[in-house]
């Protein structure tokens, strides 16, 4: 038995292998927040073929905090019943099945009235202006409420998304928060917000509901020496919290070159050595059983990969038979074919449906 595929026990969470597949929108759920067959048909084929955790797609907690117009919803109970049907067909496999909560915030679709941390002009002449303290009160309760709903619903805990400029990655990151009061200046103030969410779900849903966390492991701002100090007190917070796995991702990985992999190893390696206590993962430009080794090597308990997975959902598979390296080249069409081509999302599976439909002329 190769590393990758060694049983791991994270606080309050068994998990059958090291692998992850890491929260990537599908762009297959229906436009009234629905999972679609085409969604848990994704997810089955991703525990059928070797992945030990599955981190769903990121689902929206709030109404006027929707990303995407086929984003899963959470936001009421009437959502619940569609994750109850993916964690048991996820289950059936040996795979554990976490949703990950999120918040828009300005990148809120169908809102005029748009809010962000602090107030700010925003591209096609938009602008953001600053939550208030009661608001950010209510967003709490609401990531807190999905929760418990998740956890009604029989799955294995939730990821919070504090990543990928997101409303909790903005208030961590001083590039975006530059409030005065109690959830702004310094890292204690910006991680407010993460803190009494984590508390809130723990009070809620009980000690032992696993919470993971994706968060940017850069950032946009030009003290980066402060942001990998901040990083620090962050993490041996969400461990003080008992946070079950922090996911480690960056800000900027869509500008990385087409042929780079492991593009956070270096800044992800000297984090994990300076919290070794807290169980991590990493992500980004995981493309072969080598590279997802040479995470575990370096010390992290799990690697995550997603768009490998979204070129070959059977990967795992083919990589633990020997097989070559991922197909995928890093193209990031995943994030705009699926809007021209209903259903499609790999530029790989376009040409190959493309060349069929040749075929049959």
């Amino acid at each position: 038995m190769c590393p990758i595929e060694q049983p791991l026990e994270l606080p309050h969470l068994h998990v059958k292998n090291r692998i992850i597949r890491s929260a990537t929108h599908s762009f297959l759920p229906s436009e009234d927040g629905r999972m679609t067959d085409a969604e848990y048909a994704m997810y089955e084929t991703l525990a059928k073929n070797g992945v030990g955790l599955i981190i769903t797609g990121h689902c929206c907690v709030d109404p006027l905090g929707r990303a995407n117009k086929q984003q899963v919803n959470i936001y009421d109970d009437s959502y619940i019943d569609q994750f109850k049907k993916a964690a048991e067909l996820v289950h059936a496999h040996g795979a554990a099945f976490v949703p990950q909560i999120s918040h828009a915030g300005p990148r809120a679709i169908g809102v005029d009235d748009l809010a962000d941390v602090s107030a700010r002009e925003l591209k096609k002449n938009r602008h953001a202006r600053e939550l208030t303290v009661d608001e950010i009160h209510r967003i709490v309760s609401n990531f807190v409420l999905a929760a418990a709903r998740l956890k009604y619903a029989g799955v294995d805990g939730v990821q919070l998304h504090a990543a990928h400029l997101y409303l909790l990655s903005r208030f961590l990151d001083p590039t975006f928060n530059e409030r005065t009061d109690a959830y702004g200046g310094n890292v204690e103030n910006r991680f407010r917000i993460v803190r009494e969410i984590i508390e809130g779900i723990r009070a809620k849903c009980g000690e032992d509901f696993p919470v993971l966390v994706k968060i940017n492991i850069d950032t946009k701002h030009d003290d980066h020496a402060g942001y990998h100090d901040a990083m620090i007190y962050m993490l041996r917070e969400f461990h003080r919290l008992g946070a079950s796995l922090v996911e480690l991702s960056g800000v900027d990985f869509i500008n990385q070159p087409k042929d780079a992999t492991l593009y956070y190893l270096a800044e992800g390696k000297a984090l994990k050595a300076a919290v070794p206590e807290q169980p991590m993962s990493l992500v980004g430009g995981v493309r072969s059983l080598a590279d997802m080794e040479t995470v575990l090597a370096a010390g992290f308990e799990m690697a995550s990969l997603s768009r490998s997975l979204i070129a070959e959902p059977e990967f795992i598979t083919k990589e633990l038979a020997g097989g070559d390296r991922s197909i995928c080249i890093s193209c990031c069409r995943c994030f705009v074919l699926p809007e021209m081509h209903a259903g499609m999302r790999c530029v790989w599976q376009w040409k190959k449906a493309r060349a069929a439909a040749k075929e049959r002329k």
